[in-house]
Order: structure tokens, then sequence, then C-alpha cells
């Protein structure tokens, strides 16, 4: 019996843990759980910049395009373009649109990129001037029975440049408007548009155009991804 007892005390010292080697165990366990978290972090960081990226220089090929064919860059929003640069009218004019009245006053422009939005520039809801300040577009069909040009595939498929997103400015009766939605997310805002600035006297490419983009690192900071270096 005492041998017995004996031996029964022998495996319980033989497999017992000290404190101080259980919470070595511990610290090592959460060294890796946190080395996986931030590497997975990481990863998904990579891969949102290679997407951001990717549509970044199929938007410029699309920009270059607009302007061989109409001598110059798209405009931008000439009074905010500074301030509040994602209010830009690119989705309509690198996606197209038709006029669907006859009137050169008062006009409604309908969307390629999707025929059931229509964007208004009338003197009941002047929202082309309200979001962009502009009082029409350069890449506009003349009516209705003509589809506007488009320079970016935004409906889908392997050749797909961008998503985009309707966005309102919070004015009480003003309907949404169509805004290039970046591939990531936004570090803070819910919504993530791509920045544009036509010709900027005080940008970075004052002969052409600054696009940017604002994504969340890993680290939860914004990361810029731009056509500037």
């Amino acid at each position: 019996m005492k041998t017995m007892s004996h031996n029964m005390k022998s495996r319980r010292a033989a497999w017992a843990f000290t404190l101080i080697e259980l919470l070595t165990v511990i610290s090592i366990i959460g060294i890796i759980a946190a080395m996986t978290v931030g590497g997975i972090k990481s990863a998904s960081a990579q891969r949102d910049r290679a997407a951001v990226e990717a549509q970044k220089a199929k938007i410029i090929l699309a920009l270059e395009d607009y302007k061989a064919k109409f001598g110059s860059y798209p405009p931008d929003n000439p009074v905010w373009a500074s301030a509040n640069p994602h209010w830009n009218p690119l989705a309509y004019e690198l996606g197209g649109v038709r006029r669907t009245n006859a009137s050169a006053i008062e006009v409604n422009f309908q969307s390629e990129v999707n025929p059931s939005h229509t964007i208004t520039n009338t003197a009941a809801l002047p929202q082309l001037n309200s979001y962009f300040s502009l009082a029409g577009l350069v890449n506009a069909s003349p009516n209705a029975s003509v589809a506007g040009k488009s320079f970016l595939n935004l409906k889908g498929g392997s050749g797909k440049t961008a998503d985009y997103v309707l966005i309102t400015n919070g004015v009480v009766g003003m309907p949404a408007v169509m805004l290039l939605k970046v591939a990531a997310e936004h570090p803070t805002l819910t919504e993530n548009v791509w920045r544009y600035r036509a010709y900027p006297a005080t940008g970075h490419n004052p002969k052409s155009y600054d696009l940017w983009a604002e994504i969340k690192k890993s680290t939860g900071t914004t990361n810029i991804i731009s056509n500037w270096k």
C-alpha cells in the first residue's frame, strides 16, 4: 500500500505545473494569438491596398480616354473641390449620361451606369448645381434616344472598374447622387468614395488632376492611395 501511494504521489508530482510554468504557457499562447490576429489584419490591409491600387489604375485609364475625347479632364466641383473633393461628378462624367428632356435650361441627366437613376438641374430641384456647382455635364448625349459614352465599367464582371454609391448631403428633399466608391473601408466614414480635383492650382498635379483614396491601415490610421508620389 505504501508503495502504491508513493507511486501515485510521484505521478502527480511529475505532471504538476508550478505557477511560473503555468504563467509562462499562458504568456506564450497570448503571444501566438496576438501574432495570428496581427497577421490576419496585415494580410487584410494588403488585400485592400491591392484592390484600391487596381481600381485607381483603371480610373486613371478612363480619365485619359476622357481627355483624349474631350480635350481636358473631367471638371471637379469648382466651388468645393479644395475643401470637399469627394463631392465630384466622376461617376457621371466617366460613366456617361443622356439628356431626358428637350429644355436647354431645365435638364435631367439619366445615368448609363444605373438607368433608374437621374440627376436633375431644374429650377425646382437644382441637384447637379447643389452637389457639384455645375450647370451641366460635358459627357452627356444630346437626347434620351442616344446612349452616353461610358469610360468606366461599373456594371460588374471581371473587367469591372469601380463600384458606385448613392449618397445625400443631408439637405431635406435633396435626392442622393452617384459617387465612385473606394474598394476598401475608410478609417472613420461609413461610405468611402474617391477624391478628385481637376487642374488644382494648390494641388500635387496642377497640369492634370489629383485622384486619391483614403483607406484604413491595419493599425487603424489612414493610408493615402493617390496618383502622386
